[in-house]
């Protein structure tokens, strides 16, 4: 566990003159467009901060965590291998890094290192905010999946349906996001097919790996007729996800959308500033190539 370092932290009280210091922290940081984007939106909004990327293994996560921490780094956003794993290094997490059960950025508040994950928050704000009445298909069976469905739930959703492939992972994503408001679901995945149950209106594919031959056919044919689509992965081509769902007139969140409205709220956590969505999707969209 990193300790929380009230008092010990002396670059809190040193020199103003001192540049404030942000990191990412990958295992491999190659063809990843976060530093760039942060680079470019620090200086877009004038800040003269520093924006650094390390590369770390996992087992050197914890020493390298809390380094960043005894040398006084602001903040922290973690590439997807990471997230899962420093949530049991960390002291203080707040309530939807918890239920998540992975973080993606680090911020201080009153000298403490503070894990959250803002990429639920991402998803709801792109599905427009309030859920509420709403029904969700989450399919994935990881990291992802589960924040995914721990958000919606929290934004209102009174049913997730969690498909996966793995029926007793799927009983016991169940049990931990279990609340008094939301109805769960399990739907085992048969013969590589997920069929959207009637009256669902969200449909996210939200797996940890990024491989294209691993997406599960989608029968959709009993879902909303207002239907949204979300494919989580990262990627600077289309998939076959968005353009099935551009086929069937459904609404589409991509990943990119995600990343940057994400790394939009780390932003807004370490700075306190507003960072609009729009001009760091450009920046991950150049960077990709898209």
């Amino acid at each position: 566990m990193l300790p929380s370092l009230t008092g010990s932290c002396l670059l809190d009280h040193v020199s103003e003159t001192l540049l404030e210091r942000c990191a990412f922290l990958a295992t491999s940081a190659a063809g990843n467009p976060t530093h760039y984007m942060v680079e470019q939106a620090l200086g877009q909004a004038e800040l003269d901060w520093r924006f650094l990327t390390f590369e770390v293994d996992e087992d050197q996560l914890a020493p390298a965590l809390e380094g960043l921490d005894v040398l006084g780094f602001r903040g922290v956003l973690l590439a997807a291998e990471l997230r899962t794993p420093t949530v049991e290094r960390l002291a203080a997490l707040t309530p939807r890094a918890r239920r998540a059960g992975s973080v993606n950025c680090l911020f201080r508040k009153d000298g403490k290192v503070i894990g959250d994950n803002t990429y639920g928050a991402a998803l709801v704000d792109a599905l427009g905010g309030n859920l509420e009445s709403r029904r969700a298909v989450v399919i994935g069976d990881g990291r992802v999946a589960t924040t995914v469905a721990a958000a919606v739930a929290d934004a209102g959703a009174d049913r997730v349906y969690l498909a996966g492939s793995d029926e007793q992972a799927l009983t016991e994503r169940i049990e931990h996001l279990a609340d008094e408001s939301t109805s769960y679901e399990a739907l085992v995945v048969d013969a590589n097919i997920v069929e959207t149950p009637a009256g669902a209106s969200i449909v996210v594919f939200a797996p940890d790996d990024d491989e294209e031959a691993n997406r599960p056919s989608i029968d959709v044919s009993a879902a909303d007729g207002k239907l949204t689509m979300v494919d989580t992965r990262l990627r600077g081509s289309r998939t076959r996800l968005v353009r099935f769902a551009t086929e069937r007139g459904a609404t589409i969140i991509d990943g990119i959308d995600l990343f940057a409205r994400e790394t939009a709220m780390a932003l807004a956590l370490w700075t306190g500033m507003t960072f609009d969505r729009a001009p760091l999707q450009e920046l991950a969209e150049e960077f990709l190539g898209v």
